[in-house]
């Protein structure tokens, strides 16, 4: 009995993970969806602690995946060049 449920695990597990894989995510409305930032000022960090809307949480640049592949460089140091002049990168 025990070997019978050891052998169900493993496919179980794959199928319930590829069911929540194939499940789109919610589009959020355009009302809903938050505003670029203002230049300078970034809206949100790695931490979980919650930011208020009107406020920065921290300061300097952020620069999307989107961004960088908006810029159709093959390479982040150079995407970041183009995106950010000030951005040098040492070899």
């Amino acid at each position: 009995m025990i070997a019978i449920l050891k052998s169900l695990a493993l496919p179980a597990a794959l199928a319930l993970s590829l069911a929540a894989c194939a499940t789109a995510p919610p589009t959020p409305d355009k009302a809903t969806a938050k505003a670029k930032p203002p230049a300078g000022c970034v809206a949100q960090t790695a931490t979980r602690i919650p930011v208020k809307d009107d406020t920065c949480a921290g300061f300097g640049n952020t620069y999307t995946k989107q961004d960088i592949d908006n810029t159709g460089q093959p390479y982040a140091d150079k995407a970041l060049g183009m995106l950010d002049p000030s951005v040098r990168v040492g070899h």
